[in-house]
């Protein structure tokens, strides 16, 4: 899977890429930022990668971290998906 997807004059990068850009500005490590997060730090890698959804629960808690709302969360994930199946 790729962190980004473009379909004509679209383009739309995958929650994990914005996820990863937190990660190396906040200076902690995968590992650091997956235990913030709760979660484990393979799944935080296979959500940096675009291989892994953005669950609901991840998205509260980002948002939560970040102060960006839940729904910023969770459209980037449905815009990437759309552009996913508007490809197909």
């Amino acid at each position: 899977m790729s962190i980004y997807r473009e379909y004509n004059d679209s383009i739309a990068f995958h929650p994990g890429y914005y996820i990863k850009e937190l990660i190396d500005e906040s200076r902690l490590t995968n590992e650091d930022f997956a235990r913030l997060l709760d979660i484990m730090p393979d799944n935080l890698t296979l959500l940096i990668m675009g291989e892994q959804k953005l669950s609901a629960d991840i998205a509260m808690k980002l948002s939560e971290m970040t102060g960006t709302s839940v729904n910023y969360w969770l459209n980037l994930q449905s815009t990437y998906d759309s552009l996913f199946e508007a490809s197909n």
